[in-house]
């Protein structure tokens, strides 16, 4: 078996996805493999994925299921040590395998790198800062820092905390139980991905999002990790920000009691992730008091 499997979960994606797995060869390590599974896509997306005519792509097919039972169906088509993820319609960049290995065998169970994003007017260049594995967890306390498709991870720590359910935004809920079961992640600070951005993908809709937020599994492994790293259970901002039950003065002061235990939960970190996240923390407080603000005008 290979050492590293590449997993491509492909919807109708004929029109990229040879672009996609061109970019991924050219930076595949030796002794690696990539399966696509194609999930009954109405146009040729197995046809295009076969058309690279190199033996390291496997191409499988079988009907629509949805992205997380493709993900699931991926890691049992596949036995290697470690599992890295690319979609279809993005653009691996050069040094992006052998940077995230580097990393894994240096003591990490999961690394991600940054994004180059494209496909929608300029293309967006990242700061390039890294996140290091004592501060994933508290940053996936106020946002989900990383894109999908840029993960290489050890199987076992994907397996142990229960791999990818059927939810939105399955990714994140992932990397929620991934830390709490004790992964060291890291995101690097070099881009390794050109990654596409157009209207029609799923996470650019509003309902997509909303159901995340409203999600009560996604709400559970949130606040147990909650409770883990600053020591009492939470409610996620952008849930707070849905609660009718509450007021408006209650969801602020929700989020300032969160506030003030993860400014505590900073303590004994580095400088400069203490600068990163407080700043973080702001601007999620002033999202929050936005879209408080914006409710209470348009009930008027």
């Amino acid at each position: 078996m290979p050492r590293l499997s590449v997993i491509v979960p492909a919807y109708n994606a004929a029109g990229t996805i040879a672009s996609a797995l061109r970019s991924t060869l050219r930076a595949l390590p030796r002794d690696a493999e990539i399966v696509v599974l194609d999930d009954g896509s109405t146009d040729d997306t197995a046809g295009a994925a076969r058309g690279t005519g190199d033996r390291r792509v496997r191409v499988l097919s079988r009907p629509n299921r949805g992205v997380s039972a493709t993900l699931t169906d991926l890691l049992d088509a596949t036995d290697s040590e470690l599992v890295a993820r690319m979609d279809a319609d993005d653009l691996v960049l050069p040094g992006r395998f052998r940077r995230q290995l580097t990393a894994l065998d240096g003591g990490a169970d999961a690394v991600f790198t940054t994004v180059v994003t494209w496909g929608s007017g300029l293309p967006g260049v990242p700061r390039p800062t890294g996140i290091d594995a004592e501060d994933f967890g508290l940053h996936l306390l106020l946002t989900n820092p990383v894109a999908h498709s840029t993960l290489v991870a050890r199987r076992s720590a994907i397996v142990d905390a229960g791999g990818y359910r059927s939810l939105p935004t399955e990714d994140y809920d992932l990397w929620l139980r991934m830390v709490e079961h004790g992964a060291r992640i890291r995101r690097l600070a070099l881009p390794g991905l050109a990654y596409r951005v157009h209207p029609g993908q799923v996470t650019a809709s509003e309902t997509w999002r909303r159901s995340s937020w409203e999600n009560t599994e996604i709400a559970e492994s949130y606040s147990t990790l909650a409770e883990r790293l600053i020591g009492a259970p939470a409610t996620r901002i952008t849930s707070l920000s849905i609660d009718d039950s509450l007021s408006a003065k209650e969801k602020l002061a929700e989020v300032d009691r969160f506030s003030a235990l993860f400014r505590r939960a900073l303590d004994g970190h580095r400088p400069s992730a203490q600068r990163a996240l407080r700043r973080k923390l702001a601007e999620r407080r002033a999202w929050l008091a936005a879209r408080v603000d914006d409710a209470a005008v348009a009930a008027r």
